[in-house]
């Protein structure tokens, strides 16, 4: 026969026993895991790994005797084979470029010029020393400049260069107007007062005579003044006559008849000067005079000396 059961009594029991359950698993100590390697490179130290001796190996030599052979020393495995095959690249191309460059082919044999007038071309050839180098060492800017340093009667000047090795230079030459003599030293001059070196003596222009070098400007041996009153008077006055200069009174000429003209430094009034001139050379000889000089600088006031 079956005893009956009280609620509240079955109730406190069942709660004693979760409360006893509860206490048991939290006296479990839990259990450690084991360690997890990781095979990504994240937190390894590259150091250590890269310290580590490089992997040997194993080289088995067999010999004629059946089962026999020989253990060689190892051989480190190769790594960064890609840094290899670059490196023996960049030696290869730098051995080609050597190469290349002491190849006939690249060497400049012929020079083409362009514009000689005065200048020849052995003369052009050895200012710039370039034949039989190769073309990859030719520097046009430079053999521009060499050529203005050693011959600035050159006004303009190019040069192109042309595979394997060709070299054209053009070149254009100062025009002389005057020829500047002062104590024996002798310069050209060209229209924009630019001096340079004669060559070929035998050009015909017009001669200046003086005892000191001439008014000059921007770093120009002539003012360009003294040039275009040159240019003027040979207008004037026959084709072998000599001009002379003086600081005083500017340029003038010796007269054939025994006098010193000065006309002065600029061509001012140029037209008008020679015609005064021309009247008072009249009025001299009606009077039977010779005068040493003859100064007509100034259109308003010339005049004439016995002495010199």
């Amino acid at each position: 026969m079956n005893a009956a059961v009280d609620p509240r009594t079955a109730g406190k029991r069942e709660v004693r026993r979760s409360q006893k359950n509860r206490r048991d698993f939290s006296s479990v100590s839990p259990r450690k895991m084991p360690p997890v390697q990781s095979r990504s490179a994240i937190g390894v130290n590259n150091t250590v790994i890269d310290a580590r001796p490089l992997p040997r190996r194993r080289v088995d030599v067999p010999l004629s005797a059946t089962g026999a052979e020989i253990r060689l020393p190892a051989v480190p495995a190769v790594r960064n084979k890609w840094r290899i095959l670059s490196g023996l690249l960049a030696v290869g191309l730098l051995v080609g470029m050597i190469m290349m460059t002491q190849a006939s082919l690249f060497q400049v044999k012929q020079i083409e010029m362009q514009g000689l007038e005065r200048f020849t071309e052995s003369e052009i050839s050895h200012a710039i020393n370039i034949r039989g180098s190769s073309i990859f060492f030719i520097n046009p800017e430079l053999v521009i400049e060499d050529l203005r340093l050693t011959y600035p009667g050159l006004s303009d000047v190019t040069v192109k260069i042309s595979w394997p090795a060709g070299v054209l230079i053009s070149l254009k030459e100062r025009a002389p107007v005057l020829a500047w003599n002062w104590n024996g030293h002798v310069r050209w001059v060209d229209e924009n007062g630019v001096a340079f070196e004669p060559h070929h003596e035998s050009a015909k222009i017009i001669q200046v005579s003086s005892t000191m070098l001439p008014p000059t400007i921007e770093n120009r041996f002539v003012d360009p003044r003294i040039v275009n009153t040159v240019a003027v008077l040979a207008s004037y006055l026959p084709e072998d006559i000599e001009l002379i200069f003086d600081m005083d009174h500017g340029l003038g000429w010796q007269d054939d008849r025994g006098w010193v003209v000065y006309f002065g430094f600029n061509d001012d009034d140029a037209h008008q000067k020679m015609k005064i001139y021309q009247t008072l050379v009249e009025y001299l000889e009606g009077k039977r005079i010779t005068p040493r000089v003859i100064n007509v600088e100034y259109v308003d006031s010339p005049y004439f000396r016995m002495e010199q």
